[in-house]
């Protein structure tokens, strides 16, 4: 477990460039910073690395991966998210 914002953002930047989708990075994400962080966490991440909406990140806090009960489903969530682009710039 690492709570390492550049390593956690760099293993996403992966996640985007391999293609691979929105659940498997979350999944990855949360084995990485333990199973006790908000989800405020998973989505700021999620921002700080890919081209994504807000609107579409609230979507998380439905997401069944959660183990809190949502009704999202990983396809659900990775139809919603859509394909993982890496932001070409930064946020600062």
């Amino acid at each position: 477990m690492t709570s390492d914002k550049t390593a956690v953002e760099a293993g996403l930047r992966r996640f985007g460039d391999e293609g691979r989708p929105a659940s498997e990075a979350a999944r990855w994400v949360m084995a990485e910073m333990g199973d006790d962080f908000p989800v405020f966490q998973l989505m700021t991440r999620f921002f700080s690395v890919f081209q994504v909406s807000v609107r579409a990140l609230r979507e998380l806090e439905n997401w069944e991966g959660l183990g809190t009960g949502g009704p999202l489903t990983d396809a659900d969530l990775d139809a919603i998210i859509g394909p993982l682009t890496v932001r070409e710039t930064p946020l600062s």
